[in-house]
């Protein structure tokens, strides 16, 4: 009697018994990994690998199995390096000089505003390192999408990913990049890698910071450690959001393998069915058919209120400002944390460093000022 074993190729990139049974090697764009293990898998078996990029090619160890490719109606997006490749020429070849200046403010506005510090965790960690790094994504990611009202695709998985990706970092199959303000993590991205490919599986970053594009910061950054480190992809993915596009060289679409034992009339003949039933789902999927439910379900959840009112006035310069009536906060004051969206707004757009600038409140008015030495600005608290 067959079994079908459904296994997804990301994030565990190849790294599977079966994988290592079935194929003898796996290359892309030139490369040739050869798998180690030849022992026997289950000849009855059904194996349907899922999100396969199109650029990966599987070579099976036994004649006797048979692969079906299926595309799926998935599309991918990466970005593909020369060997001798950086940061500053993938930029050049990737974007004309206005959108080359936009990315890269991203990176020069956040340093100039802040301390900030990068680290790529991979190889070696601390436990508690990784604890509190782990904790910090987790926590991100919940507050940022209920600010959007959504919930995260992965959070199913974090008990499972928690206690697996340390030992995998330590293995180099993972890493942890993170981006420090001073020691706060400010953006985080948990990796996979598998030969020269870099797989940006889960990232996100504190809603605060917002301003500073973060998410461009991770990927210029990442692809930074990429060119260093002689790889060859830098990976982000199924969706095609806008950033995805806007960075990449190398959008692909994705594939089922469907694998079985050809000399099996009986085998062969159920993966002739299971193919047929991959090509419906695929062609339902094309026509939006799996959008339906998620968009009843949106509408039939109840929407997140905000629990304040914050008002921002325009930046003015700072001739004629009166503090009477106001006291000096620090950032980290309770009330002050409410604002911290607003506060690192000013900083972006006044080219001011943190440490440079001062906050003020008004208990009466419940009104917040913050000042850098040449510009402020009013910001109203409605709670």
């Amino acid at each position: 009697m067959s079994k079908k074993n459904k296994i997804p190729i990301f994030p565990v990139l190849f790294r599977t018994p079966e994988i290592n049974h079935l194929y003898e090697s796996i290359e892309y764009f030139g490369t040739s990994i050869k798998n180690k293990t030849n022992s026997e898998c289950a000849k009855n078996n059904i194996f349907t690998f899922r999100l396969v990029p199109e650029y990966f090619k599987l070579n099976l160890r036994d004649t006797s199995f048979k692969s079906k490719i299926i595309p799926q109606y998935n599309w991918g997006y990466s970005i593909l390096l020369n060997d001798s490749d950086s940061i500053e020429g993938y930029m050049q070849r990737q974007f004309n000089s206005k959108k080359r200046n936009i990315l890269t403010r991203y990176v020069k506005r956040l340093e100039l505003c802040f301390n900030i510090k990068y680290n790529m965790f991979y190889g070696e960690m601390p436990p508690a390192d990784y604890d509190f790094i782990m904790q910090s994504l987790y926590d991100m990611i919940i507050a940022r999408f209920e600010e959007r009202n959504e919930t995260h695709k992965n959070l199913y998985e974090w008990q499972t990913l928690a206690e697996d990706t340390y030992e995998k970092i330590l293995n180099k199959e993972a890493s942890l990049f993170v981006i420090y303000n001073e020691d706060e993590p400010i953006e985080i991205s948990l990796n996979y890698h598998y030969d020269k490919v870099l797989f940006s599986y889960i990232s996100s970053f504190k809603i605060d910071y917002s301003k500073f594009g973060l998410g461009h910061v991770e990927i210029y950054k990442q692809i930074e450690w990429c060119a260093n480190n002689g790889y060859k992809l830098f990976e982000m993915g199924v969706g095609g959001m806008d950033y995805k596009r806007r960075w990449s060289n190398n959008i692909y679409r994705y594939n089922y393998h469907l694998t079985y034992n050809g000399a099996s009339l009986l085998t062969s003949y159920k993966a002739r069915i299971s193919g047929t039933k991959l090509k419906l789902k695929e062609y339902l999927k094309s026509k939006k058919i799996n959008e339906i439910l998620p968009l009843i379900n949106n509408y039939l959840t109840p929407k997140r209120k905000n629990s304040s009112n914050i008002v921002a006035s325009e930046i003015r310069p700072i001739d004629g400002l009166d503090l009477k009536g106001f006291k000096e906060l620090s950032l980290l004051n309770n009330d002050s944390f409410l604002l911290k969206k607003h506060v690192y707004s000013f900083l972006y757009t006044t080219i001011t460093h943190s440490n440079d600038i001062k906050i003020y409140k008004n208990n009466s008015e419940n009104l917040f000022i913050v000042k850098s030495a040449a510009q402020y600005q009013k910001i109203t608290l409605n709670v």
